[in-house]
């Protein structure tokens, strides 16, 4: 959608792309190595089955709520920094092409509906009282921690260099 809207002029729009290509890799890698620790560890992907991630697994729930903010664009975390800067350029484009207001308003909108379901799924899985799958889960390899530390790390940090870099 961003370099769609850049194709109207929007240079802002366009950096916000290109951020958005890294801020969202890193926060979704991050997001695919908590599921893959959690089915690895649980021997299940049944994720409505896995509750008190962070009272047994405290890395996991920590990575699996950066993953959260990260993706839906939460400050300070990396997806905000590149969604603004779209939706920035989105409404500067909107000058210009009164159309593309929709479009921008329907990506808001979005947005905000795609953190209201992902917050659900944490809030159902991650804290509380460990259920009998997770109880039983086996410690997580320490290759895999410093992985997730690594992703968590760079979905925190790769937008402030977004941001430096957008201007």
């Amino acid at each position: 959608m961003a370099l769609s809207i850049s194709i109207f002029g929007s240079m802002l729009a366009f950096n916000g792309a290109m951020a958005h290509i890294f801020n969202h890799a890193f926060a979704k890698s991050l997001f695919f190595l908590v599921a893959g620790a959690l089915s690895f560890t649980t021997g299940t992907r049944m994720l409505p089955n896995l509750r008190g991630i962070f009272g047994k697994m405290p890395l996991v729930g920590v990575c699996f709520a950066v993953a959260v903010l990260g993706v839906t664009g939460v400050p300070p975390f990396n997806g905000f920094f590149s969604k603004f800067t779209i939706f920035a350029g989105g409404f500067e484009a909107a000058r210009e092409n009164p159309l593309l207001l929709g479009l921008i308003i329907i990506a808001i909108l979005e947005s905000v509906g795609s953190f209201a379901w992902i917050f659900w799924i944490f809030s159902a899985t991650v804290p509380g009282k460990p259920s009998d799958e997770l109880a039983a889960a086996t410690p997580l390899a320490p290759s895999m921690q410093v992985v997730l530390i690594t992703l968590a790390t760079l979905t925190l940090l790769s937008g402030f260099f977004a941001a430096a870099w957008i201007g």
